[in-house]
């Protein structure tokens, strides 16, 4: 069993925000995340879906939103984004992990 000061679920814009916010304030922390890679839930998305919000507004903490910032990026820009923020701070992402359930254990939680 490992035990982490904090679990985030989802590897989303928010998921990996959150851990780089964890990283900064150096804690245990792991982010799991049920698809195949970082960035699928917008893989799978629509072939013609673009943002409505240009890349300057699409920022997450730390990396700016590679490309012409004014710029609308497309579904699979976004993927990849993810993908590389996730890299480039060394996040710790475990994917294929789907969370079936959340359980309080002790003075912790015990998650499946």
């Amino acid at each position: 069993m490992n035990a982490y000061d904090v679990l985030v679920i989802g590897a989303g814009q928010a998921g990996l925000a959150m851990g780089y916010y964890l990283r900064q304030a150096g804690l245990r922390f792991l982010i799991v995340d049920q698809c195949e890679r970082v960035g699928d839930s917008w893989r799978q998305r629509y072939d013609t879906l673009v943002l409505f919000t240009p890349r300057s507004c699409s920022d997450l903490p730390g990396l700016p939103f590679p490309g012409e910032r004014d710029g609308l990026p497309a579904k699979d820009d976004v993927a990849d984004y993810l993908e590389q923020y996730t890299a480039h701070f060394s996040l710790p992402v475990r994917t294929k992990s789907p969370v079936s359930s959340v359980e309080r254990h002790g003075d912790g939680f015990l998650v499946a």
